[in-house]
């Protein structure tokens, strides 16, 4: 999207993402994600946004090869495919690490909590920048950072406020791409989201009746 389609706070965000995405770029908190990573990996996608996706991390064949969140493996290809099917235009998708955890033998694994807690700061200047109306937590860990004590509970697909944030929770893409969740049911579950997002967008959403 060229700048002059853009509106002024439309473009004031992508700045504000550009500079955010450059501070980031030589980040050097976690040892060990340093001497695994290929590459930094922000955030990326539209600001302000309507939904923003939180995984986990980049994966080594993903997001560390192709330096863009969910792109390029599996669980990139599925993810995108939902938002586009689900009608979902004004996303943004980031993980709660920005570097590829491997473990010794050169395989995914999951961040650990002082690597999450490392680049916590990093997923709150996004938020702030992307203002998003839903945060889609993808995974019972991204879950569990942010909705902190309340129950993962994606079959219900209900929203959840959390800190000022209304949270969604989902299952994450290489769930569903394991055979453990139906693909019928996650289909569901984004155009449960895409109807949220919709609501909230015109104003008639009772989040009485939802949270």
């Amino acid at each position: 999207m060229g700048a002059a389609s853009l509106t002024t706070a439309e473009y004031r965000a992508e700045l504000a993402l550009r500079r955010l995405r450059a501070s980031i770029q030589d980040c050097t908190r976690c040892d060990a994600l340093v001497r695994c990573r290929s590459r930094v990996v922000p955030g990326d996608g539209r600001v302000p946004a309507e939904v923003v996706f939180v995984g986990i991390a980049p994966g080594r064949l993903g997001g560390d090869r192709t330096g863009i969140p969910f792109s390029g493996d599996r669980s990139g290809h599925l993810l995108r495919q939902m938002i586009k099917h689900s009608g979902l235009a004004r996303v943004f998708i980031t993980n709660l690490v920005r570097c590829n955890p491997r473990d010794a033998a050169g395989r995914n694994r999951d961040p650990t909590a002082d690597e999450i807690a490392h680049c916590r700061e990093h997923l709150r200047a996004e938020f702030a920048i992307a203002r998003p109306r839903i945060v889609a937590c993808l995974g019972r860990m991204a879950w569990k950072e942010l909705g902190r004590a309340t129950p993962f509970t994606p079959r219900r697909g209900k929203l959840t406020e959390v800190e000022g944030l209304l949270l969604f929770p989902m299952y994450h893409p290489a769930f569903v791409n394991r055979g453990a969740y139906p693909i019928r049911l996650y289909a569901r579950d984004f155009a449960r989201l895409s109807r949220l997002s919709a609501s909230i967008r015109n104003g008639d959403l009772d989040l009485e009746l939802t949270l």
